[in-house]
């Protein structure tokens, strides 16, 4: 079977996985962080930006959301670099100190919280992203292809999305309390795909972890995307939440 066959038949299976889905999906929003464009200048300040809402839209963070949402922070091979509010738009933040050209990841999570909705049982839930940073056209893969260990559930690329083109793969690994989690559903979306307002009715990408934990991510499309994956844990002591539900992002730019 060719590629864009399998690409087809997947979308075509995601549509039918996501409606059944939906109606038991407890959050509809998503968390994720995002730079200006794949092409960064070194020795600037970076600005990045924070998406939550229902789609892979930048809109902004609803008031009551935005104390919740951690300010992003950059990692690399040399620490941490905080990020700050950059004035204006809720969603728009600016790192404390120039970035130098290399290899970086971003990474925001929300106040871990306990929902329910109606007579559902309540569960807490548990939400993270990264982001691949490459400034200064770096396309290194010592640093974005480790753990950063910052959430119980991650997903790593296993080599720097940097030189990903629509129609190549990207091997990807899903990552429990450091094991590789098998049997994972790992769902994709590129920018413009799942709009706000459509409650991910469908997705673009989607496959189940191997034993290892690891996919091979087939993007049909140039541009921003964003992979996800959810696993939940059962809770021993069911007085407060049934279970705890941990969604873990993972978003970079596919091709120039």
């Amino acid at each position: 079977m060719s590629r864009n066959k399998s690409l087809v038949l997947a979308g075509l299976a995601m549509a039918i996985f996501s409606g059944l889905a939906l109606s038991t999906r407890a959050w509809s929003h998503t968390l994720w962080l995002e730079t200006s464009s794949p092409k960064l200048a070194a020795n600037k300040p970076l600005n990045i930006i924070v998406g939550f809402n229902d789609g892979f839209e930048v809109v902004d963070i609803m008031e009551q959301a935005v104390s919740n949402i951690a300010a992003p922070i950059v990692l690399g091979p040399e620490g941490e670099i905080k990020a700050k509010p950059a004035g204006g738009k809720n969603y728009d933040f600016v790192t404390e100190k120039p970035l130098k050209a290399g290899s970086y990841i971003g990474f925001t999570e929300l106040e871990p919280r306990v929902m329910g909705h109606g007579d559902n049982p309540k569960k807490k839930y548990f939400m993270s992203d990264k982001h691949v940073i490459n400034v200064d056209g770096s396309v290194s893969d010592d640093f974005v292809t480790k753990p950063i260990a910052k959430s119980a559930l991650e997903i790593i690329p296993l080599k720097n999305p940097a030189s990903l083109k629509a129609g190549g793969s990207l091997k990807v690994q899903v990552l429990f309390e450091g094991q590789p989690l098998a049997r994972a559903t790992v769902l994709g979306d590129f920018r413009g795909y799942n709009p706000s307002g459509t409650y991910g009715a469908a997705k673009a990408f989607y496959c189940n972890t191997d034993k290892k934990g690891e996919i091979d991510f087939l993007p049909a499309k140039d541009g921003l995307w964003i992979l996800n994956v959810t696993h939940s844990v059962p809770s021993e002591d069911k007085t407060e939440f049934v279970e705890s539900v941990y969604i873990n992002s993972l978003t970079f730019f596919v091709g120039k």
